[in-house]
């Protein structure tokens, strides 16, 4: 099964936000495309991630189980990038 970190920043930022809307202009991104990523995501894990049925949407308790990992996991690959940022491009 294949996660994105893409689809992991989305998930994070649906549930700070508790819109898919507001969650577009955080990661600069379609509202659709969140949305449908989102969708294949939680196809792929056979739960839904958050519960859509009124505003704000909430985070269904799987939900918080994946999104305590996903937070986990952004933080160390920053880390890992961190020495990286400031090297100088040898290519460039």
């Amino acid at each position: 099964m294949l996660v994105t970190l893409r689809q992991l920043q989305y998930v994070i930022a649906v549930a700070e936000t508790g819109s898919f809307s507001k969650a577009s202009d955080l990661v600069a991104a379609e509202q659709s495309t969140i949305s449908q990523q989102i969708r294949v995501l939680e196809e792929r894990l056979g739960t839904e991630i958050f519960d859509r049925s009124s505003l704000p949407v909430t985070v269904t308790p799987k939900g918080e189980e994946l999104i305590v990992q996903a937070r986990e996991i952004i933080e160390k690959v920053e880390a890992m990038l961190l020495p990286f940022k400031s090297a100088p491009n040898r290519f460039g």
